[in-house]
Parts: C-alpha cells; sequence; structure tokens
C-alpha cells in the first residue's frame, strides 16, 4: 500500500461515480486530508452548490470550480475529488494533469444512473427531473451530458473502473495500486 505521494491525487469522472467516497477512504487509509471540490467551495462561498447555481448561474459556478481548484492542488499533496463538470475545458484538464495525478473513476453508466435517480437534489439531475418527469428522458439527456464529458475523463493519468459491489476502500486500494505503478514508471 502506497503511503506517500508525490503530488495529489485527484479523482474525476461523472457525478455520482464516488469520487468523494473513494476519496474520503484513501485518506482513512493513509491518514491524510483530502479535499472534496464542491465541499471546499460552498466552504468558502458560504452557500450550497444549488444555491450557487440558482443565485449566481452555472458560468459563475464554473470560473469557482477553476479557481478553487488550482488553489487546492497548490496547497500541499492530498487527495482531490473534484466536481463531475469540474473538467469542462481542456485548459483546466491540462493544469490539473500537470500539476497532480488524475485518475478517472469510471463506473459503467447504468450503475452511475440508478446511484442519480434516487437522488434528485444535485443540479443537473434536479432540472432535468423538474422539467421532464420522465425517467428515460432524463436517463437519455444525462447520458448525452456524460458522454460529452467523457473524452475529457479519459485523458486522465489513470482510469480506475469501478463495479457495484466493490467498496470505497477497495476501489481506494486498487487506485494506490495504480498511482504506485505510475508513479515509479
Amino acid at each position: 500500500m502506497m503511503s506517500k505521494f508525490t503530488h495529489p491525487i485527484v479523482l474525476c469522472g461523472f457525478m455520482a461515480s464516488g469520487k468523494t467516497v473513494t476519496a474520503k477512504a484513501m485518506g482513512a487509509i493513509i491518514h491524510s486530508d483530502y479535499v472534496d471540490l464542491d465541499a471546499e467551495i460552498e466552504r468558502r462561498e458560504g452557500a450550497s452548490i444549488p444555491e450557487i447555481f440558482k443565485e449566481h448561474g452555472e458560468e459563475y459556478f464554473r470560473h469557482l470550480e477553476r479557481k478553487t481548484v488550482m488553489q487546492v492542488i497548490l496547497e500541499s499533496p492530498k487527495i482531490i475529488s473534484l466536481g463531475g463538470g469540474a473538467l469542462q475545458n481542456q485548459e483546466i484538464l491540462d493544469g490539473i494533469k500537470e500539476q497532480s495525478i488524475l485518475v478517472f473513476l469510471r463506473p459503467d453508466f447504468e450503475l452511475i444512473f440508478k446511484r442519480l435517480i434516487t437522488n434528485k437534489k444535485r443540479p443537473l439531475i434536479a432540472r432535468e427531473w423538474a422539467e421532464t418527469r420522465n425517467p428515460e428522458i432524463v436517463k437519455e439527456r444525462i447520458k448525452n451530458v456524460y458522454l460529452t464529458r467523457l473524452p475529457l475523463y479519459e485523458q486522465a493519468h489513470i482510469t480506475q473502473p469501478v463495479e457495484s459491489d466493490w467498496s470505497p476502500y477497495q476501489v481506494a486500494s486498487k487506485i494506490f495500486d495504480q498511482v504506485s505503478q505510475f508513479q515509479s514508471s
């Protein structure tokens, strides 16, 4: 098991892919801090993500996200979980890859959607659900967003599959194994 790493480990992936719970498990395993980017933005802004979206819009939130992630990465080596939409453009992706080890958590889309449909509080799912109230239409729209973001996620240094029966600790252990191999190559 890896106990030291030379760069922050940044977890990316679509919403509901398990980034936050995996980052928390990774932090517990190696006795290190982890930062959930959305929670950090909420702390700094004094408002929830849905409130920020509602009051200021997505463009403002994405600006906060870009600024915050680069600040957090530079603070010290740690584990960071990004929001699902944090990798919205090549510039932010390249900046994160330059300063960290970027890991893409990749569960099957069906697992992602199963998790999403049980929690309609996320801004994207809440908006789609409010518009249609039709699970199949919501699924199609969410999948289109997923497929749009996928090429950016796939540029991560490491891709970690996630199975529905794996605990966050199992995923964390697999990531540490891959990061150790990546650092020694």
